[in-house]
C-alpha cells in the first residue's frame, strides 16, 4: 500500500484528488492540507518520507514551487498539479516526477500513478467511475467536478460552455476544445458541430442533417462533421 498527501489551496480540486486516490485501491491518503504553511510543519515533522506528494502550485502565502524545495526529502515521489502550463518547467527543474495539469481526468491520475510504481495489474482504470474538472463560469478559481457517465452534450455558446448532463446544467469557462480534450480520453463521445460534442450512448434518432439526444435535444450535424453518420451506421448503432 502506497501512501500520500495532497495539498491545494482550491478546495474542489483537492476533494476531486481525494476520490481519484479512493478510487485506487494500493493508495492511502494519510493527510490533505489546504494550507501550504500548516502542511509544511506537520511534513517536516514526519519521521519517515511518504511514497507520494500531490502538490498544487500556485498557492497563497507559499507556492508550490518554494514548498517543494523544503519537503522533497520526505517523499518518495513528487507531483505538482496545476492548472498553469508555464510552470512545467519549474517544476521539472527541481526533480519532480510528474506533472498533471488541471483540469485533470481520472484516467490521467491513474497513468501518473501506474507510471511513478509501475503495477499495471492492480492500478486498473475505471472509465465508468471517471471524473473530469472545469472551470466553473460563475465563480473564478472555481472547479466543478462532472462525471464522465452522466454527460449528454457539450455546446460552445458566447460566453460559456455549456455541458448538459443527466441532473443538471454547468456552464463552464473551460472551452469546447478543452473538455474534448479531457473526454477523448474516455470512450464514446464525437464532436458532431463546431460547437457540440455529444454522448454517443445518448442518441435516440440517427439522422444525416441531426442526432436527437434521449433528452428530445436536437442538433445538426456540421458539414466538417458529415462522416459522423456513416462511423455510426458501420457501428450498427442501437438507440436508446
Amino acid at each position: 500500500m502506497y501512501t500520500c498527501i495532497a495539498i491545494d489551496d482550491e478546495f474542489s480540486a483537492l476533494e476531486l484528488l481525494r476520490d481519484y486516490i479512493a478510487e485506487e485501491p494500493d493508495i492511502k491518503l494519510l493527510k490533505s492540507y489546504t494550507n501550504p504553511l500548516v502542511a509544511l510543519s506537520d511534513i517536516t515533522k514526519r519521521l519517515k518520507p511518504v511514497d507520494i506528494i500531490f502538490l498544487d502550485i500556485q498557492m497563497p502565502e507559499m507556492n508550490g514551487l518554494e514548498l517543494a524545495k523544503l519537503i522533497k526529502h520526505q517523499t518518495k515521489k513528487l507531483v505538482f498539479t496545476t492548472a498553469h502550463a508555464n510552470y512545467a518547467i519549474n517544476s521539472y527543474e527541481l526533480n519532480a516526477d510528474d506533472f498533471l495539469l488541471k483540469p485533470i481526468s481520472f484516467l490521467k491520475f491513474s497513468q501518473t500513478v501506474k507510471k511513478l510504481f509501475v503495477n499495471p495489474e492492480k492500478l486498473v482504470q475505471k472509465d465508468i467511475s471517471e471524473y473530469i474538472l472545469v472551470r466553473s463560469a460563475a465563480q473564478r478559481n472555481q472547479f466543478i467536478k462532472i462525471k464522465v457517465a452522466d454527460i449528454i452534450a457539450v455546446e460552445a455558446q458566447e460566453r460559456s460552455t455549456r455541458i448538459t448532463a443527466e441532473k443538471e446544467t454547468i456552464f463552464s469557462n473551460s472551452g469546447l476544445s478543452e473538455i474534448l480534450a479531457l473526454l477523448e480520453t474516455t470512450r464514446g463521445f464525437s464532436q458532431i458541430h463546431r460547437s457540440f460534442v455529444i454522448a454517443e450512448n445518448r442518441i435516440k434518432i440517427l439522422e444525416r442533417s441531426h442526432v436527437v439526444l434521449n433528452n428530445n435535444l436536437k442538433i445538426p450535424i456540421g458539414r466538417m462533421f458529415s462522416d459522423f453518420y456513416n462511423k455510426m451506421t458501420k457501428k450498427n448503432y442501437s438507440p436508446l
